[in-house]
């Protein structure tokens, strides 16, 4: 059964006044400087870009304080997911961090209180940005007020963090809903979650082309 829980600090980022795209998929488009949270979904196509990586290589991080510590298998799977997906960039896993939900380089996978992610919010993600919407960093924040899990019951952190990946990667939610869900669908629906769907391939596909 789908859960009404919000995933992601995206679900509230569209403008009016962008068309709409052609494509189920969409990408985050924002062209602030520094660190944002929140972005216009756009089309592959659209003619004022997105947000994107110019690096080909890109590795994340787990901070392992509180619910962290049993986390790291599950996280590397959820970046292995978009790996393979992914035909011109490598993500991966990095190790452990002490870094937070700030701006210091480092791409980090943390929980906590806050951070921009209240209420029903699970997770939200940071993208830090440079002219040319060029992704620098990204952080991701579970929302500490609910048990994560790695055995399959809710929350689960695995799915989430996949769809939180996404994000990381410049994008946004889908519109398809039927069933199976694409990972980047707005609502948490269990372990489903773990793996793409054609949609979400799409997307990684045109990531790769704007790098």
């Amino acid at each position: 059964m789908r859960k009404t829980i919000l995933r992601a600090g995206f679900a509230a980022a569209a403008i009016a006044a962008v068309a709409v795209p052609s494509y189920a998929f969409r990408m985050i488009q924002n062209t602030s400087v520094g660190r944002v949270s929140a972005g216009a979904a756009v089309a592959c196509n659209a003619s004022g870009g997105f947000t994107h990586w110019a690096q080909s290589a890109i590795s994340w991080r787990l901070n392992t304080s509180g619910q962290g510590s049993n986390k790291a298998a599950a996280l590397q799977s959820a970046i292995a997911t978009w790996d393979s997906a992914k035909s011109d960039q490598s993500i991966s896993y990095g190790g452990t961090t002490s870094a937070g939900f700030q701006t210091d380089g480092v791409n980090t996978v943390l929980f906590a209180r806050g951070n921009g992610c209240t209420g029903s919010c699970l997770a939200i993600t940071a993208l830090v940005l440079s002219s040319g919407q060029v992704i620098t960093e990204t952080d991701i924040s579970f929302n500490s007020r609910y048990a994560w899990n790695i055995n399959g019951s809710d929350y689960d952190f695995q799915s989430t963090a996949t769809h939180e990946l996404g994000h990381t990667l410049g994008i946004h939610h889908t519109e398809i809903s039927g069933t199976p869900h694409p990972t980047m669908y707005a609502y948490y629906f269990g372990t489903d979650g773990r793996t793409l769907e054609n949609d979400d391939r799409s997307a990684a596909s045109c990531s790769d082309q704007r790098y």
